[in-house]
């Protein structure tokens, strides 16, 4: 449970980072272009990109690099990240302790 909270905020805290990326580059040229998962990634840790990239085609099924992940690199970073990272912080969310009625207890 804690992990996928974790795991989820650290996506929001991700997709915050893309957003604020994208804004200022919106504030620089006037035009508000979304940055894909991929740039995104490679501005932040090129090396990691490119060791996912020899892993999934040397170690995984080639195929699996060309048409998924390529597919999902190419989407916007906002919602790559932000929807899982919605998703899981939902999921895992803290909810109050249940009170349950015991049996013979009197309400």
């Amino acid at each position: 449970m804690l992990l996928g909270r974790i795991l989820g905020w650290i996506l929001m805290a991700l997709a915050l980072l893309a957003a604020g990326a994208d804004g200022l580059g919106w504030l620089q040229n006037g035009t508000l272009v979304l940055s894909a998962l991929g740039e995104f990634w490679y501005r932040l840790d090129p090396g990691s990109l490119n060791l996912l990239q020899a892993v999934v085609q040397r170690w995984l099924l080639p195929e699996i690099w060309d048409p998924g992940v390529i597919t999902i690199l190419t989407w916007p970073a906002i919602l790559a990240l932000g929807i899982p990272g919605l998703l899981l912080l939902v999921i895992f969310r803290k909810r109050p302790p249940s009170r349950r009625r015991r049996f013979g207890a009197l309400a």
